[in-house]
């Protein structure tokens, strides 16, 4: 015999929760997964109440979602605004250092470049050099 510690939920309700946790939890990157980011994928399916949770081996605490003069649905919609910067920031300074990492790149090919230009040039002044000495030599 199984004990049913869900209370009035039923198992179907149990099960999609369970795979809504799961997809979370696949959506997020593998470092990202800290018992924090775990935490916060639960209250954000099962709700804000404070609960054992058996995976994370601790009480999960409810966020305080109160804050003064600011409503509970504007509160939501500036935090969901704040991780939509958070994201765009991240991918903005990871754009930011391919493109100094790209003008490093061209800056040694055009170090590179000049050196060999530079040596070219050598190797022309030698021979023409060389040619009006020949030149002055034979009267």
């Amino acid at each position: 015999m199984v004990n049913h510690t869900s209370g009035r939920t039923s198992f179907v309700v149990l099960m999609e929760r369970k795979n809504q946790m799961v997809q979370l939890m696949n959506a997020k990157d593998p470092d990202a997964l800290t018992d924090d980011a775990i935490a916060t994928i639960f209250r954000v399916v099962l709700g804000h109440r404070s609960r054992y949770n058996r995976w994370l081996g601790h009480y999960v605490m409810p966020e305080s979602t109160k804050v003064v003069g600011v409503s509970n649905e504007k509160y939501e919609r500036l935090a969901e605004e704040n991780d939509a910067n958070r994201k765009n920031v991240e991918y903005y300074q990871n754009r930011v250092e391919e493109i100094e990492g790209g003008f490093r790149m061209m800056k040694e090919h055009m170090r590179d470049y000049e050196q060999r230009v530079n040596m070219r040039m050598s190797d022309v002044e030698m021979e023409l050099e060389s040619q009006r000495e020949t030149q002055t030599a034979v009267p």
